[in-house]
């Protein structure tokens, strides 16, 4: 009876790996990196307002930065923990689907939707070389 609950547990294991992998790698090929430099100069604009809003007034913002207006963010959760985040574009009909993990802010800006690699970049700052990925939304 033990071997049995043992080999139950190694196949829950391996099939739990391989869903995991797969959902990384097909995340990871829809994604390329940009730089902070290479964002459009509103965006570039708009985060270091953001940020300095959060180092000198105590801000508290917001975890998606919508330049389109029509963006809707879901977290999807189980209890307490959120297992995953999609962006939604309700004119297009198009979407993103983030991990629970991704950095916050979420920017939107035409047709992309772009996230630092970092956590706290917000109220740490950024230069030419902070790196984002952008995911085109589908």
């Amino acid at each position: 009876m033990q071997y049995k609950t043992m080999r139950i547990s190694v196949y829950s294991f391996i099939i739990s790996a391989i869903l995991l992998t797969a959902s990384y790698s097909s995340i990871n090929k829809k994604c390329k990196d940009i730089t902070f430099g290479e964002l459009s100069k509103d965006v570039q604009d708009t985060l270091q307002c953001v940020s300095q809003k959060v180092i000198e007034k105590d801000y508290s913002p917001q975890a998606m930065i919508d330049f389109s207006g029509k963006c809707k963010f879901t977290e999807k959760s189980i209890g307490p923990w959120i297992i995953g985040i999609q962006i939604e574009d309700t004119v297009n009909n198009v979407s993103v689907s983030l991990p629970s993990n991704v950095p916050m802010p979420y920017i939107v800006y035409k047709g992309f939707v772009y996230y630092p690699y970092e956590y706290n970049i917000v109220i740490m700052g950024f230069n030419k070389k902070t790196k984002f990925q952008a995911i085109k939304m589908k």
